[in-house]
């Protein structure tokens, strides 16, 4: 039922599904008289079943096999064989975003340990963050696509990115907030992605690439048991 249907219009929409569906029901017990025992049909519903069972069957085997995960080496060689492969359609950067009030008291020591990297500093600026933030996200430990920042900052990062180096410390003061961020390290669009962010497009690329030849030798393997067993025999015209 569509939504913000009103009630003479929702008994009209019923009654047209209602009457559609005995339509369709009309034609379609029609055509099955007029077309059973359809050579055509009967093969297409055949083949629809068969493919069917056996994308069922494939993916039964494969949550079995799946359960044998890649490993972190083997990602990492895949990373490290491949980098080219792998590129940043967008900035990313580590570094800490806090959001307060301007009124905030001890604004002054906030803005001087945002910039540090101390544990001193990272102590006290947690401990200020508790108390005062509207937001506080540390991410000095990976990787965040810029696009992730939109709506936390009144600033457009991905304009920004061409002068991060000089602009390391944001500080923007607006609506009665005061936003701080830092910029610890940074990667610009089109530079090959870090490992982290490269990872799960990494872990795609070889399941299915797993997937692909597990079902090749599951089907290989099939065929052979089939011959073994004498299920399947070829017949040629000798007569030719």
């Amino acid at each position: 039922m569509p939504y913000g249907i009103s009630g003479s219009d929702s008994m009209r929409f019923v009654n047209e599904f209602v009457q559609k569906w005995l339509e369709e029901q009309a034609l379609y017990e029609k055509a099955e008289h007029n077309v059973r025992g359809d050579e055509k049909i009967e093969r297409m519903v055949a083949e629809y079943r068969r493919t069917l069972v056996m994308n069922n069957y494939e993916r039964m085997l494969l949550l079995q096999k799946m359960k044998e995960e890649l490993t972190e080496e083997e990602l990492q060689e895949y990373y490290n064989e491949n980098k080219q492969l792998f590129i940043l359609e967008e900035p990313v950067i580590k570094g800490v975003l806090i959001k307060v009030p301007i009124e905030s008291p001890g604004l002054k020591d906030l803005k001087r340990w945002y910039k540090e990297k101390s544990d001193e500093a990272l102590e006290e600026m947690e401990n200020y963050a508790f108390r005062n933030s509207v937001l506080y996200e540390y991410f000095y430990e990976h990787w965040l696509p810029v696009s992730e920042l939109e709506g936390k900052i009144i600033v457009n990062l991905a304009e920004l990115s061409n002068d991060f180096e000089k602009h390391r410390n944001i500080e923007v003061e607006y609506g009665g907030y005061c936003y701080l961020l830092h910029i610890d390290e940074y990667l610009l669009k089109g530079q090959e992605k870090p490992y982290d962010l490269a990872r799960h497009e990494i872990i795609n690329l070889l399941a299915n690439k797993r997937k692909v030849e597990f079902m090749n030798n599951v089907k290989k393997d099939l065929y052979n048991k089939s011959m073994e067993m004498g299920r399947i025999k070829y017949y040629y015209d000798e007569t030719k």
